[in-house]
């Protein structure tokens, strides 16, 4: 090999020495330049997933404190603005509630509006008329960015906007009006509820008398008197109704369309309910009003019954006035319907289609006495008729519900056992078609345990009122029950 030779080995040595470390350093460069991206990119997914979570938090505060405002707008707007608020702080934002932080909560801006929501534009229209939607928006400022500071990127801000609106109901009010609605108000009642009600019963009489106008028949006293003879004629002749005009012997017309004085008087005489309670052979006024509740309670019967304030069937008339009230205290478009479950055919009826005159059915309400059509009650029937008249008129989109009261045992139709049968037959109609009922069994005649089986077979709720030992020891427990049933309202949240 020459000299020639040995110095070409010798330089292509050199240069694939020269090139390993040369392209050793290329790689340490390169590393270097890739690990400054992965930090940015890791920065970068780090500060993205922080603000994906702000927003997922603050969206869901929002739409918390919509629905909490909604739900308390029936006790007016600053009520419902601070029911928002006090939700709103308590979700976290960034990690933290608002009410827990130390500082930072200049960074939040929180605001509500009251109104009404239109479904057919979906629009929030702001008003303070009866208001039946709210409307949250918020933003939180200056939260912080962990690595987006090497871009010059400290902080960033989320917000949010809500509405929610109560969802419209479709309610069916199914009331017994049967003749035992008057029952709490006779005198039978005493040996019931025991001798310390006699005088309760009695002035509830009194006011009875009182609220027909104090009518005077003959020489008649309200306290009842003693009178021992069994001739028609005499006792017709002591009380004033049979006098002589003339030479001739005239009677005191009777006042209704159905029953007679000979009728009373026989009452009087051999009712066992008058016998047990000490009245037995005593007539006036408190026996007369007890009369006609007992004997003659039907509209053809007696038609002023529906004036007076006889039990439980008033109390079911006040509580339902506080209903109405309460659901036209927030202009949430609901609409009632009258269902009553004595009827001429010994069914139901529907009085009102569902409307949103809810004073109309009120009144109806307030027009119909204990017995008004049959003294009867066939709950099933009333059950039914509800869930038909869901069928024929409810809106597409509203709550539908139905709301059951009896103070009684179902009897209609043919008997007890067929009548609470055909009540769980239609129960399960009414589940199948999603509608809930909502059943109040009110005083100690009424069967509890059917109503507990519809509200379990629907879906609903039952709600128990027992009487006691007193005529109006449920009055005010009746009155709380509609009022919870109208404030139950369903929410939603529309945007």
């Amino acid at each position: 090999m020459d000299k020639y030779d040995v110095a070409i080995r010798a330089r292509e040595t050199r240069l694939k020495r020269t090139g390993a470390r040369s392209r050793r350093g290329a790689v340490v460069v390169l590393a270097a330049i890739l690990m400054v991206v992965m930090v940015a990119v890791l920065a970068f997914s780090i500060d993205l997933g922080y603000i994906a979570t702000a927003r997922t938090e603050i969206h869901r505060a929002v739409d918390a404190a919509a629905l909490a405002g909604a739900g308390s707008l029936v006790d007016g707007q600053m009520a419902a603005e601070d029911a928002a608020l006090e939700v709103f702080s308590a979700n976290p934002i960034g990690g933290k509630a608002l009410k827990d932080r130390t500082s930072g909560a200049e960074n939040v801006v929180f605001e509500t509006e009251v109104g009404h929501w239109n479904p057919a534009s979906r629009t929030f229209v702001p008003s303070t008329d009866l208001p039946s939607a709210i409307k949250v928006s918020a933003m939180q400022r200056g939260l912080p960015l962990f690595f987006g500071r090497i871009f010059d990127r400290q902080e960033f801000q989320v917000q949010s906007e809500a509405i929610a609106r109560y969802l419209p109901r479709d309610i069916i009010l199914t009331l017994d009006f049967s003749a035992s609605m008057n029952d709490d108000s006779e005198l039978r009642r005493i040996s019931e509820f025991g001798q310390g009600e006699r005088s309760t019963i009695e002035s509830g009489l009194l006011r009875i008398y009182q609220d027909l106008g104090s009518p005077v028949y003959g020489t008649m006293q309200f306290t009842p008197q003693l009178i021992t003879s069994t001739n028609v004629n005499t006792i017709k002749q002591t009380l004033g109704l049979r006098y002589k005009n003339k030479n001739k012997w005239v009677e005191t017309p009777y006042p209704y369309p159905s029953g007679s004085w000979d009728a009373y008087i026989d009452y009087v005489r051999t009712s066992s309910y008058l016998n047990s309670a000490g009245y037995r052979n005593k007539y006036g006024y408190m026996t007369l009003i007890n009369y006609w509740l007992e004997q003659q309670p039907k509209y053809n019967q007696t038609p002023d019954l529906w004036k007076v304030s006889a039990q439980p069937v008033q109390a079911v008339k006040d509580a339902v006035t506080i209903f109405m009230n309460y659901i036209q205290a927030v202009d949430c478009e609901d609409h009632v319907s009258l269902v009553i479950y004595n009827s001429p055919s010994q069914t139901a009826l529907t009085e009102h289609a569902l409307t949103a005159d809810v004073d109309e059915v009120a009144d109806t309400i307030n027009r119909r006495q204990a017995g008004h059509y049959d003294q009867m009650t066939n709950i099933g029937a009333g059950i039914r008729e509800a869930r038909l008249e869901l069928d024929r008129n409810a809106r597409i989109g509203a709550f539908k519900m139905i709301v059951l009261m009896t103070d009684g045992q179902a009897n209609l139709p043919s008997n007890t056992t067929r009548a609470r049968q055909y009540t769980i037959e239609q129960a399960e109609l009414a589940a199948q078609s999603g509608y809930p009922v909502v059943t109040i069994s009110l005083g100690h005649a009424a069967d509890k345990s059917l109503m507990q089986q519809v509200a379990d077979i629907t879906k609903g709720v039952h709600f128990n009122i027992d009487a006691g030992q007193n005529v109006e020891d449920y009055e005010e427990e009746l009155l709380e029950v509609f009022r919870q049933i109208a404030d139950d309202r369903p929410l939603i949240l529309v945007q």
